[in-house]
């Protein structure tokens, strides 16, 4: 055992425990969506083993795994949201122990990693309440793990655990068929070769298998959740049809302020920013344009109706506009926030990073509602991603996949 690891684990232990006597040992009053999260897994708890007529009508827009695991504690302890806040905040424990025992024993920025995903104010809210996503993410994280340690069948079973508990975790077994393929094209010569090799080379069709695993609650629910609450929380079919660029726009900006401009500050990485223009004209060009229509054509807003009456796009944007920085001003400190994210992740040395991002703020833009949690997954990976030296230290200037996922 790595002695750093184990002192690591048992300070998060005491961390753990006293946040538990602080929070009155999880008593109180239910918070927030604990209100209706309570009611699906008292509903799971019926049916330990759920039929079809259950997964189709439950009234919640996630996948069913945090219900269901909520369903066997309600069936074991009772009706009790202490028991239910109790296996939320074990998962977030468990989550961290991956996180640290999955780390590299030499990394050099280890402590910083785990204080930037501990620094994330949603991760405490998500830990220590009765909330799905801390389940989504702990099974994302192992995901990316075992992908990174080369367990890829692991890693498949991993990732279709986390599709089954947040829809949209199919963005990272996504960004591992996009890295895997674009590795495959860098080293064929032409078309032909590239077809050849990625039929050789088949890692990637695991990945395309629990990407796939979205498929099977699309057909059961004949939309991306079932239709009764979607029209309760007024998630509409018009709305699915419509792509929301703004959000993509404000998912960008709490990457940068989350994770982008902290990784600037402790690598001393300025120059690289700087640079960039003359490096990769083109690429700053289009990336320049790419803003400049987003900021004038679809400016981030939240939305807002009689189920969601939240005027902020998240805390980000709360903050911004309490120091007095509203419209036009506000977009535009968005966009330069999104250009810095952009230029950090997107060059000709594309990494697996960078497909980490591209898919999560892609889809994010499909998002019911924008709010930074929902970038938390992402920026959960990229810090682990963060603890390999050949992928912090070139992730900058290009690497190739050996050297990224080159794991000890």
């Amino acid at each position: 055992m790595h002695p750093r690891k184990v002192y690591t684990s048992l300070f998060l232990l005491l961390l753990f425990i006293a946040v538990f006597f602080l929070k009155d040992n999880f008593n109180g009053a239910l918070y927030q969506d604990e209100h209706h999260y309570l009611t699906a897994a008292v509903t799971f708890s019926k049916e330990p083993i759920p039929s079809i007529h259950l997964l189709k009508s439950y009234n919640e827009l996630n996948t069913p795994i945090p219900f269901i695991l909520g369903g066997w504690v309600v069936s074991i302890f009772g009706e009790n949201i202490q028991y239910l806040r109790l296996l939320t905040f074990g998962v977030s424990f468990l989550l961290l122990m991956t996180f640290v025992w999955s780390a590299p024993n030499k990394s050099r920025r280890f402590f910083i990693c785990l204080a930037g995903l501990l620094a994330f104010p949603n991760y405490y809210l998500c830990s220590v309440y009765y909330y799905t996503d801390i389940f989504a993410m702990a099974t994302a994280l192992a995901g990316a793990v075992a992908y990174v340690k080369g367990r890829h069948w692991l890693a498949v079973v991993f990732f279709v655990a986390s599709v089954c508990c947040r829809q949209y975790m199919l963005a990272f077994p996504a960004a591992v068929v996009c890295y895997e393929l674009f590795v495959i094209l860098k080293r064929s010569a032409n078309v032909s070769q590239f077809i050849s090799n990625m039929l050789s080379d088949r890692t990637w069709m695991l990945y395309v298998a629990a990407v796939l695993s979205i498929v099977p609650w699309i057909l059961l629910w004949n939309g991306p959740a079932p239709s009764s609450v979607m029209a309760d929380q007024y998630y509409d079919s018009d709305k699915l049809v419509k792509y929301n660029f703004g959000y993509v726009l404000y998912s960008s900006v709490v990457l940068a302020v989350y994770y982008v401009i902290p990784e600037i500050i402790l690598t001393g990485k300025f120059r690289y920013f700087i640079d960039y223009p003359r490096n990769h004209p083109r690429f700053f060009a289009a990336l320049v344009m790419l803003v400049i229509l987003l900021v004038s054509f679809f400016p981030a807003k939240q939305a807002y109706n009689p189920y969601f009456t939240w005027p902020y796009l998240g805390y980000v944007d709360q903050f911004l506009v309490t120091i007095g920085i509203t419209g036009l001003l506000k977009q535009c400190l968005f966009g330069i926030l999104m250009m810095i994210m952009l230029m950090r992740f997107i060059s000709p040395h594309f990494n697996f990073a960078s497909c980490v991002v591209l898919f999560n703020i892609l889809l994010l833009g499909k998002a019911q509602l924008s709010w930074d949690k929902y970038s938390l997954p992402m920026i959960m990976v990229l810090w682990f991603l963060a603890m390999f030296d050949n992928h912090w230290s070139l992730s900058f200037y290009g690497c190739n996949k050996s050297e990224t996922l080159n794991v000890k």
